[in-house]
């Protein structure tokens, strides 16, 4: 009788974990299908709108063959889709977005079933609430395209591991090409998890054949861009990879900014990082794919080649360009996550679960003062801007922006936009009527003696990034 009711206990025991479960699986989704897919439709900032008027618009003859690349599967998807729907920013957008939801899908699902339900929410968990990955995934640029190549990638290639199947091989090497026919430097690490399964014995055959037709593929799409994909990566944007910090580059250039910041942000290395760095390595380091040999190379081969290889071509990086290598990052910290919160219960690793749990807590918290913006708001409220000016006075009113980039207004506004400086604000007030418009990013905007004239209406359009606003002042005559 006594074990018949334990026998039961455990029967409900086990309901109430399964209901926990699903009940975290459903809110976890929820949460990560609601930040990607609301609000799509804002208008578009310099990044996006410089990408469709200079790759979209002219269509695949520029993108594939032009005198510059960027992004370029997802340009043509993007121009194949405009062709039907015309251009929309919520239809190009979805090219990004979609993608990434079903790459974070593909690696939870296989997580829950090969290492159970704790790793497999833990993966959902960090795409969900990385700021980084919010922002990017949600743009109409090929990151959300190249995440969901490397989901498929890591995944078919552990699974080739494991099962010797010539079919994963071949899945893995697709993946491998789409992911780079986006961004060229994804071809990077999928050639280095490419030489981890050639270097398997019972793999060895499928993985040459896979790999030479990938990289015949990669090679005759990029044949009209290979001096730009050189050229590319010395655009002095972002840093280029420190080599006093070589070693630590993967968690403290990759790993822990996307966790904390949007899109936009460069982390110095530095002693400043170093506890952070050694928490998060020793939470990886709990992962059982370290445990093998093969699966440790195929997840952190290609961090690292990727990390060796733009070091070498002293190359400028900003964590977005490498955001695919976050799939990998994230399974090892999901999976050593999930392992010692897997020992609360029997032998717990105090100072690792105080870590695990301290930074779901923090990355949570994090993700709720982020994320409401983000969906809410543009990146640029250029459009907004623009809808108001040109509602509210003749179309020949000059417009004169005080502006870093004035192509997120001009993009969208429907006469011509002048430029101004600190010295040469001041001309708005010589030609009244006029409109002024600041974005005040990274600047204090110049004092202005017309604005504060009866009559004069002024309008705030808030964004998320770039000085959190567009400031509109529409000045009457004198």
């Amino acid at each position: 009788m006594i074990a018949g009711v334990a026998a039961d206990a455990g029967r409900a025991s086990g309901r109430v974990r399964s209901a926990a479960i699903v009940l975290a699986y459903v809110v976890l989704g929820a949460v990560l299908c609601v930040t990607r897919l609301v609000g799509l439709g804002h208008s578009f900032w310099f990044d996006e709108l410089y990408f469709v008027e200079h790759f979209v618009r002219r269509g695949p003859g520029e993108i594939l063959v032009g005198p510059y690349l960027s992004h370029e599967l997802y340009g043509v998807l993007a121009w194949l889709t405009s062709t039907v729907t015309g251009e929309s920013e919520t239809a190009y957008r979805l090219w990004s977005a979609l993608p990434f939801l079903a790459g974070v899908a593909i690696v939870t699902a296989w997580l829950h079933t090969r290492l159970g339900a704790i790793a497999g929410l833990l993966f959902a968990f960090l795409a969900t609430v990385s700021p980084l990955l919010l922002d990017i995934g949600r743009q109409a640029r090929g990151y959300g395209l190249a995440f969901l190549a490397m989901c498929i990638l890591v995944v078919a290639a552990l699974e080739a591991d494991r099962t010797k199947r010539a079919l994963m091989v071949a899945v893995a090497c697709a993946a491998g090409v789409i992911g780079t026919w986006t961004l060229p430097q994804f071809g990077i690490a999928f050639v280095a998890i490419g030489l981890v399964l050639l270097a398997d014995r019972e793999l060895r055959r499928s993985a040459a054949l896979s790999l030479a037709v990938s990289l015949a593929a990669i090679g005759a799409w990029y044949a009209p861009h290979l001096l730009q994909i050189q050229a590319a990566s010395q655009t002095p944007d972002g840093l280029r990879i420190s080599t006093a910090w070589l070693v630590t580059a993967p968690i403290d250039q990759v790993l822990l900014p996307a966790l904390i910041w949007i899109d936009g942000i460069v982390a110095v290395p530095g002693i400043v990082w170093l506890p952070a760095v050694v928490l998060t390595a020793l939470i990886m380091a709990s992962s059982p794919f370290v445990r093998e040999r093969q699966s440790a190379l195929i997840l952190c081969s290609g961090v690292v080649a990727t990390v060796v290889v733009l070091w070498l071509a002293r190359a400028y990086v900003i964590p977005r360009y490498v955001s695919f290598l976050l799939v990998p990052l994230f399974v090892l910290l999901a999976s050593g996550g999930a392992s010692v919160l897997a020992r609360v219960t029997t032998r717990p690793a105090l100072v690792r679960t105080v870590v695990c749990v301290a930074a779901v807590g923090v990355l949570a918290v994090r993700f709720v003062a982020i994320a409401p913006d983000v969906v809410r708001l543009p990146r640029e409220a250029g459009r907004d801007a623009a809808q108001i000016i040109d509602a509210q006075t003749p179309r020949t009113t000059p417009v004169f922006a005080y502006m870093h980039l004035t192509e997120s207004l001009s993009f969208y506004l429907d006469r011509p936009l002048h430029r101004v400086g600190a010295s040469t604000a001041s001309r708005v007030c010589d030609h009244t009527p006029a409109v002024y418009v600041v974005e005040p990013f990274n600047f204090e905007p110049p004092r202005v003696d017309c604005l504060d004239r009866p009559g004069v209406r002024h309008y705030r359009f808030r964004q998320y990034a770039r000085g959190n606003e567009i400031d509109v002042w529409l000045v009457p005559p004198r």
